[in-house]
């Protein structure tokens, strides 16, 4: 994978004692994704993906912006 711009971004984005959550937009097929399971391979850390057009029932929750049930759907998700 090429070095990117981005991953030292990520980096620095990781390494703030008090960050912000992450949103990463871009257009489709571009290597966001990509990039986000290579970042997370390279620091060990563990990875869950949500891909809110495959699984309804989590755009629901997303869609309340209410995090204890986002949380909730979360955890059902993942031990389901």
């Amino acid at each position: 994978m090429i070095k990117r711009t981005a991953e030292t971004t990520l980096r620095n984005w990781y390494h703030q004692p008090l960050r912000k959550p992450l949103v990463l937009r871009g257009a489709r097929q571009v290597g966001k994704s990509t990039l986000i399971r290579e970042f997370s391979k390279t620091l060990g850390i563990c990875l869950h993906e949500v891909n809110l057009e495959r699984e309804l029932e989590l755009e629901l929750a997303f869609k309340t912006n209410n995090p204890a049930l986002i949380l909730r759907e979360l955890e059902n998700r993942l031990l389901a």
